[in-house]
C-alpha cells in the first residue's frame, strides 16, 4: 500500500530521533579518560620538554682523577730489625714507645716497692701495673695518641648481664675506681720488628679523683686526662697504670716498664730495659726467686755501682706473655754492662749490655 507523503516524511523522523538517542557521545571527558589517548598524548607533550634538560643533567663530564693516596712509607729513625742476636740475647728497638702518664714536677718514676707482679710479700694482690706516687689532684695524661673506650668507674660488672662469673676491669667491683681506658695502635717500625706482635695496646689510668675524657674521644699524647686520686682500693693518693696488649681485659696486663719512655742518663742518652726469660731444659718458662741486677760501669767482671732486686711475676698466669715471653723485667737502666744472678741449685749468673734506647730480652736455660 502506498503511504501518504506526510506519513512517510513523520516515520523518517522518528527513526533519526531514535538512532540519536542510542549512540554514546564521544565528547571531550570520556577521551581523557581513555588509557589511550589522554595519557599518551599528556606524556608525549611532557617528554618533548623534558628530554633535553635530562640529557644534559645526566650526561656525566669525565674529570682525570688524581692517583689513590698510599699509605705513607715507615722510614725509622734506626733499623727496624733487631740486633743480631746471639742464641739467647736479642736486642729490639722502637719499644718504648709510651709517654709518661705524669709530667714533671710530678714524680714520673715506677715505685720500686710494688713493681708489676708482686705481692709485697704476700700482703697485697699480684700487682698488674706499676704505681707513680703522687699528691692528690696531680694532672694525669695519656700516655700516646688514641681513642679514650673507658672513663667513669668500675663499679658495675662488664660481663653480660646474667653470665658468671662476673667480670670487672680489675678483680672484683670498685677495684680501681674512677678510671679511663686509651686504646692505641702499634708503631708500625715495632711490627716491621716483631711480626706476631698482639695488637692493639691498651692503657688503664686507675684511681682518679676527676676524669676529663669522654667515651669515644680521640686524645693526642700527653694530653691532660684526668687527675690523681685514691678512688677504688687505693692506699694513698697515687697513679696505677697499666699496659694492656690485644684486649683490654685484667688477664692481658703486661709489664709497664717495657713499654714506658726512660729517662736520660748522665750522659744524655736515653736507657734501656732488661726483660729475662728463664727456661728449664725442656723449654718451658719458668719462675725464679731473688733476681739480683747489678750495674757494672767498668765492664764484665768489675764491681756494681747499684743494684735491683727482683721476684719473677708472682702470680703464673704473668710468666711467659707475649711477646717478649719473659719471667721478670726491669726498664729504665742506664746503658752499660749488667749482671744478673739467681739461685736456682747453685748461683746462677749471666752478663749482658743494655743500649740506650733499647731492650735487652735475654733467655736463661737451665739444665742440658
Amino acid at each position: 500500500m502506498r503511504l501518504p507523503p506526510w506519513v512517510a516524511l513523520l516515520m523518517g523522523s522518528l527513526f533519526l530521533f531514535s538512532a540519536a538517542a542510542c549512540t554514546p557521545a564521544a565528547d571531550s571527558t570520556s577521551r581523557a579518560e581513555s588509557p589511550t589517548e589522554g595519557p599518551r598524548k599528556e606524556l608525549k607533550s611532557t617528554s618533548a620538554t623534558l628530554n633535553p634538560t635530562i640529557t644534559e643533567t645526566l650526561t656525566p663530564t669525565v674529570i682525570p682523577l688524581s692517583p689513590t693516596p698510599k699509605p705513607p712509607t715507615i722510614t725509622p729513625s734506626s733499623s727496624p730489625t733487631p740486633t743480631p742476636c746471639s742464641s739467647d740475647v736479642c736486642i729490639y728497638s722502637g719499644q718504648f714507645f709510651l709517654e709518661r702518664p705524669i709530667k714533671k714536677p710530678g714524680d714520673d718514676v715506677v715505685d720500686p716497692t710494688y713493681r708489676f707482679g708482686a705481692t709485697q710479700g704476700k700482703r697485697r694482690e699480684p700487682h698488674h701495673g706499676v704505681e707513680m706516687v703522687n699528691g692528690f689532684g696531680t694532672p694525669v695524661h695519656a700516655a700516646a695518641d688514641g681513642i679514650v673506650v673507658v672513663a667513669g668507674d668500675d663499679l658495675e660488672p662488664v660481663s653480660p648481664q646474667g653470665e658468671w662469673p662476673l667480670v670487672y676491669y680489675g678483680s672484683f667491683s670498685n677495684f680501681y675506681g674512677n678510671l679511663v681506658v686509651i686504646e692505641h695502635e702499634v708503631p708500625g717500625e715495632l711490627l716491621m720488628v716483631v711480626r706476631d706482635y698482639p695488637q692493639p695496646v691498651y692503657t688503664l689510668y686507675a684511681h682518679l679523683s676527676e676524669i676529663s675524657v669522654a667515651q669515644g674521644e680521640l686524645v693526642k699524647a700527653g694530653q691532660e686526662i684526668g687527675k690523681v686520686g685514691i678512688t677504688g682500693v687505693s692506699m694513698g693518693s697515687h697513679l696505677h697504670f697499666e699496659v694492656r696488649v690485644g684486649e683490654n681485659s685484667y688477664e692481658s696486663a703486661r709489664n709497664p716498664e717495657l713499654w714506658l719512655a726512660p729517662h736520660l742518663d748522665d750522659n744524655k742518652q736515653p736507657n734501656g730495659g732488661i726483660a729475662g726469660r728463664v727456661v728449664d731444659q725442656h723449654g718451658n718458662v719458668m719462675a725464679v726467686s731473688s733476681v739480683v741486677v747489678e750495674h757494672l760501669p767498668e765492664g764484665p767482671d768489675q764491681t756494681s755501682d747499684f743494684e735491683i732486686y727482683l721476684l719473677s711475676y708472682e702470680e703464673p698466669d704473668l710468666i711467659g706473655q707475649s711477646p717478649w715471653k719473659e719471667s721478670f723485667a726491669v726498664g729504665d737502666l742506664p746503658p752499660g754492662s749488667y749482671r744478673i744472678s739467681f739461685p736456682y741449685f747453685g748461683r746462677q749468673e749471666f752478663t749482658i749490655e743494655v743500649n740506650p734506647g733499647k731492650l735487652s730480652v735475654v733467655t736463661m736455660r737451665m739444665g742440658n
